[in-house]
């Protein structure tokens, strides 16, 4: 019929390699282009679909955002720096938190051991109550790295081989009594039960921070699953 334009067939044009074209108008909108509106209604489709197609580009200048999710000013994929949103499982930032709570665990349980023998040698004559700054305790076992213990070794044919020592060397204070005791113990019940209830308050707090730490690290990956 006349005064129908004819609808030419869509051509299927590759789709540019490069992002150079993002944000340039159709060329159906070029005046004077002699290209048919089907055609160019096409080659938009054809440049659409391309453009999604490249998930690890950079953004484009008109600051559009591609199919794979990466969106304008996004960090790249080979950025080394971490995204902030991430969290690390490993070395000092991982045991930041708790790492405090788990030596001062080791420094409780040592002091347990001492009050409970002061209180056992409340009876022994001679005998001096013992004790330690758990300021200065905690301090040293902060700075304290561990040095290894290497094990003796009988023949040529061993293994040699390390171990960590447990207990580091914390310097003891002796308790000076209020009140001298004639056979010279210097142990006082009363203060003793004081310290060993104050200490195991302690632990108890330190052993709760600890597994809720790790509590809550288990409730976060069975959540990812």
């Amino acid at each position: 019929m006349a005064g129908v334009p004819e609808l030419s067939v869509p051509r299927a044009d590759a789709p540019s390699s490069t992002h150079s074209n993002h944000g340039v108008a159709p060329a159906a909108n070029a005046p004077n282009s002699g290209v048919s509106f089907s055609e160019a209604l096409g080659q938009a489709v054809a440049q659409a679909n391309g453009h999604g197609a490249h998930d690890g580009s950079a953004p484009s200048s008109a600051g559009g955002a591609h199919d794979g999710g990466h969106a304008g000013g996004a960090l790249s994929a080979s950025s080394s720096e971490p995204h902030p949103q991430h969290f690390s499982m490993g070395g000092a930032a991982h045991r930041g938190p708790t790492h405090f709570q788990e030596k001062a665990l080791g420094l409780r349980v040592y002091r347990q051991q001492l009050l409970a023998s002061n209180i056992a040698n409340a009876d022994t004559p001679g005998y001096k109550a013992v004790d330690i700054d758990f300021a200065e305790a905690a301090q040293m076992a902060m700075t304290n790295q561990g040095k290894p213990l290497a094990l003796a070794t009988s023949a040529s044919g061993h293994i040699a081989a390390s171990a960590q020592g447990q207990t580091p060397p914390y310097p003891l204070k002796y308790h000076i009594p209020y009140q001298a005791s004639a056979d010279g113990n210097t142990v006082e019940m009363d203060l003793e039960r004081k310290k060993m209830v104050e200490n195991s308050l302690m632990h108890q707090f330190s052993l709760d921070r600890v597994s809720g730490h790790f509590k809550m690290l288990m409730e976060l990956y069975q959540s990812l699953k």
